[in-house]
């Protein structure tokens, strides 16, 4: 059986699935991405709205993107341009909130370079994740 692996993508650097799970096809690790979404939102649905569970094969081609939004039963209520509306609006602000992410980091890198050259003190890692990247 093949081998998908999941990355949850929450516009604040995510968290990837190194170890993945054993699944018979496309369709089951779309039902299992599925039933990882729903229990990730449970009684949090605003808050996770914007969030998205993307899903790799063995070779690492994502095969599935599953937005939170296009699956959250708190806007089944909406006539469906408007929650199309929504599914996109939730979209554009993970991609923006992923991008002041990456903005964030790469400021923390360089003045832990510059300070590093200098000889000068500087935070070597922020949430587990060194501040200066390996090459």
């Amino acid at each position: 059986m093949p081998n998908y692996t999941f990355e949850l993508r929450d516009g604040c650097g995510g968290i990837d699935d190194e170890n993945g799970v054993s699944l018979a096809d496309g369709a089951d690790a779309l039902r299992y991405a599925q039933d990882v979404v729903h229990e990730l939102m449970r009684s949090r649905e605003a808050q996770t709205r914007t969030w998205r569970l993307d899903v790799y094969d063995e070779a690492g081609a994502c095969v599935i993107e599953l937005p939170f939004a296009s699956i959250d039963p708190t806007l089944d209520h909406l006539r469906p341009e408007l929650r199309a509306m929504v599914e996109k609006f939730c979209d554009r602000r993970r991609s923006v909130d992923e991008m002041i992410y990456t903005a964030r980091n790469t400021v923390s890198e360089s003045q832990a370079l510059v300070a590093k050259s200098r000889g000068k003190l500087y935070v070597a890692a922020r949430s587990g994740e060194k501040t200066i990247r390996d090459r």
